[in-house]
């Protein structure tokens, strides 16, 4: 009875072994697991491609982290994130990796792993594609800026002309319309709005470049 205890107990750590393979080998997350000596203990296929894009290799479980033919910021880089999470600090980090003639952005979490004495003996990583929330935060950076400068525009340029017309109405003649110094104020007012309208065009042009135009 105790070995067929035995053997249930190897079939069903073994059952549940190739469910966590199957459940992290089935996000397109990247994750891995290194040790002190920053050596890859286990990682998804995710991983494997992710991490491609910034050596060139793919690795693998057994595979130093920290493969010795990368680029030198990278390796300074993530070298000093895993002594980070060695000394027991839990952090993300973002990268921006070139894929083809675009500029993907990934957020990394690095997190100390403890045995049951509460010893740090690795690390867990957990990488993410943040590129269209990185985007979506890119464009709201620039509408903002545009709308500065139309709030800049609307209180500072066309406050003048109005001034101005507001000003050469009073010059006006409405007791008789046929006065010649009617003339001076017209001329004017009639300047004055192709300078406004220029201006106009200005905002019109800008709340075109952030989509506030249907």
């Amino acid at each position: 009875m105790e070995h067929i205890g035995i053997k249930n107990d190897i079939e069903k750590a073994t059952a549940d072994e190739q469910n966590l393979r199957v459940l992290i080998n089935n996000t397109d997350d990247p994750i891995w697991l290194v040790d002190k000596a920053y050596n890859i203990v286990a990682c998804n296929r995710s991983f494997k491609k992710w991490v491609r894009y910034f050596i060139g290799i793919e690795l693998d479980k057994g595979d130093h982290v920290l493969y010795n033919g990368l680029d030198k910021a990278y390796f300074d880089k993530f070298e000093m994130c895993y002594v980070l999470a060695l000394n027991g600090k839990t952090f993300k980090s973002v990268e921006d990796m070139k894929v083809g003639d675009e500029i993907r952005y990934t957020t990394v979490s690095f997190n100390p792993v403890l045995d049951e004495n509460h010893k740090i003996i690795g690390v867990s990583c957990h990488a993410r594609d943040i590129t269209e929330q990185r985007k979506h935060l890119l464009k709201i950076e620039e509408q903002n800026t545009a709308l500065r400068e139309i709030a800049f525009i609307e209180s500072h340029k066309v406050r003048g002309p109005v001034a101005t017309i507001l000003g050469l109405t009073q010059l006006f003649n409405y007791n008789d319309f046929s006065d010649p110094l009617n003339k001076i104020p017209i001329e004017g007012i009639t300047k004055t709005t192709r300078e406004l309208d220029i201006i106009i065009r200005e905002v019109v042009r800008k709340s075109n470049e952030i989509g506030l135009q249907p």
